[in-house]
């Protein structure tokens, strides 16, 4: 009979052990304000994540919402006439986030992402459509 207790607490103490351990999901985040040291941050993250140079973001960046999508427009045939140029358009999303680690700026592409030391960032509460019923 002690041997089964000991067991069962053995056992107890091992599932609630791993499931403490188990990382938390990633939760969608958005800002209350961006400051310009905030926008810095996020231009060098984005550069860190896919190369290439700062892009221009908005003093509302990622205050309503938790993903960014840049648009990038890439010649691809040059007939020296820029209107007869044919263009691709490439988007490249970014999306906000909280983790165990803090505020971050995860690129789905590479599935990498940067921890940003001066974005304060807040859980993303949606806005059900259907408020009241």
């Amino acid at each position: 009979m002690h041997c089964r207790l000991i067991t069962l607490l053995l056992g107890i103490t091992l599932l609630v052990g791993c499931t403490h351990t188990r990382p938390i999901k990633p939760i969608p985040a958005v800002v209350e304000h961006t400051t310009p040291t905030m926008k810095a941050e996020l231009q060098q993250a984005i550069v860190s994540l896919k190369g290439g140079i700062a892009p221009m973001l908005s003093d509302t960046v990622f205050m309503n919402n938790n993903e960014l999508f840049l648009e990038y427009d890439r010649p691809t045939e040059h007939s020296g006439n820029p209107i007869l140029d044919q263009h691709s358009l490439t988007v490249q999303r970014f999306v906000l986030q909280l983790r165990e680690v803090g505020c971050v700026l995860f690129y789905p592409k590479t599935t990498q992402f940067v921890l940003l030391k001066s974005v304060y960032c807040q859980p993303m509460i949606e806005k059900s459509a259907f408020r009241g019923v």
